[in-house]
């Protein structure tokens, strides 16, 4: 297995810090790593071994080793259960009236859920998307609504930096849109490699 840290985590420590919401940080950070161990012990309720660990701005990324037929569902149930941690601790805040834990793992369900790739949303989608096109259809398909998605988020943010003076939900936005043209490149390249295929058959 292999592991690695990403340095940027820091980064967003430090932006935490000076703008003083380092206690809603450490509550947010807690959960994200809840959220990301749901997802590690459904994977391994499955009986797959992890391939890859990261630890990043998002908490810990990791990777299965996942193949056969088995694999969209696989991967639908374990991009599920990190939100369905946070929708069962936000049901749970309500509980014990912790406004706090409501309000974090509100926020971490709906963002996570978000139809954009690689969010856990975009991912549940794009395997239920592939079940019935192909891989070349689903990336462009995905692309799209992850970008609409953006764009209207963005709109939304906007609205809430001018009326909260929050800097983190701009920071979530910027981070979001980078994700997504990280992975647009990375689906530029896949598409060139699928038109190289198609030229030389």
């Amino acid at each position: 297995m292999k592991a690695k840290v990403d340095l940027k985590i820091f980064f967003i420590l430090l932006l935490y810090t000076l703008t003083q919401k380092v206690e809603i940080f450490t509550i947010t950070f807690i959960f994200i790593i809840l959220h990301e161990i749901g997802h590690i012990v459904s994977g391994i309720l499955l009986g797959l071994k992890i391939n890859k660990l990261q630890l990043n701005i998002a908490g810990i990324s990791l990777e299965f080793k996942n193949y056969g037929k088995e694999r969209k569902i696989n991967n639908i149930i374990i991009d599920l259960a990190g939100p369905l941690i946070n929708l069962i601790s936000a049901i749970i805040g309500i509980f014990i009236k912790l406004e706090i834990i409501i309000y974090v793992n509100a926020m971490l369900f709906i963002i996570n859920m978000l139809p954009i790739y690689p969010l856990d949303g975009g991912r549940i989608l794009k395997n239920i998307l592939l079940y019935k096109n192909t891989y070349k259809q689903t990336i462009k398909t995905m692309e799209t609504i992850s970008k609409y998605t953006l764009i209207i988020l963005s709109i939304f943010a906007s609205i809430l930096i001018l009326s909260f003076k929050n800097i983190s939900i701009f920071i979530l936005v910027i981070y979001l849109w980078g994700i997504y043209i990280k992975e647009r490149h990375k689906n530029q390249l896949i598409k060139r490699v699928y038109q190289t295929i198609e030229n030389n058959t």
